[in-house]
């Protein structure tokens, strides 16, 4: 199966491709804001390299908000003009497919206002197994015992993290050690997509005054 990656939950922004189970294409980019603009250049240079497409995956959270709607959007907008399926791709599980051969691999991503998203994996089999549910959690509530750490939240955890185990990887790693996590999640109609948020957003509408 030859499948297409979008990741924009994170500041690392990412792009990938794989063809029969093996990743043949990966970009990344530190992004603030506007990924668009690296975003549409990069895929296209992926769907080049595959050549034909038979799905799109996308990156569904948790992660941030506007980065996430811009990469689903992305990627539905590629599957209904090619009548494609969808893969939704958990932004955690993801961080922990770049650790494999570990019982305890805590992945974390930045949740901004000094909290982390936070979820512990076995990834000694072929793909990580998740131990918990995701968590919007304090740096000092989290459960550091044998564990080995990964994700861009290791830097927002700051001290809490002086005497665990963290794995330094290279920006693309979770995309090139994706293509097993890939196959194992199912086949989606885009209408049914939607992100992952964890925690409400902090901008709500207002209410209507009848």
């Amino acid at each position: 199966m030859r499948v297409v990656l979008i990741d924009t939950a994170t500041g690392v922004v990412g792009v990938a491709a794989y063809a029969e189970g093996v990743c043949v294409f990966a970009e990344t980019q530190r992004i603030q804001a506007g990924a668009d603009a690296w975003l549409t250049p990069a895929l296209a240079r992926a769907l080049t390299t595959l050549g034909s497409l038979d799905a799109v995956a996308v990156v569904t959270g948790p992660g941030a908000f506007t980065g996430l709607r811009v990469g689903i959007a992305h990627a539905l907008g590629l599957a209904l003009a090619r009548v494609l399926p969808v893969i939704a791709v958990p932004t955690l599980a993801l961080r922990a497919a770049a650790a494999p051969g570990h019982p305890r691999v805590l992945a974390l991503l930045d949740a901004r206002k000094g909290r982390l998203y936070a979820q512990t994996f076995d990834t000694t089999g072929e793909t990580p197994r998740a131990l918990g549910e995701p968590a919007d959690i304090a740096p000092a509530a989290l459960d550091l015992a044998d564990v080995v750490v990964v994700g861009e939240g290791v830097g927002a955890a700051g001290a809490a993290l002086v005497n665990a185990k963290l794995l330094s990887l290279a920006d693309d790693a979770h995309l090139r050690a994706a293509a097993l996590l890939l196959h194992t999640l199912p086949l989606l109609d885009p209408g049914a997509v939607a992100p992952f948020y964890l925690r409400a957003p902090d901008a709500q509408p207002p209410n209507l005054v009848q």
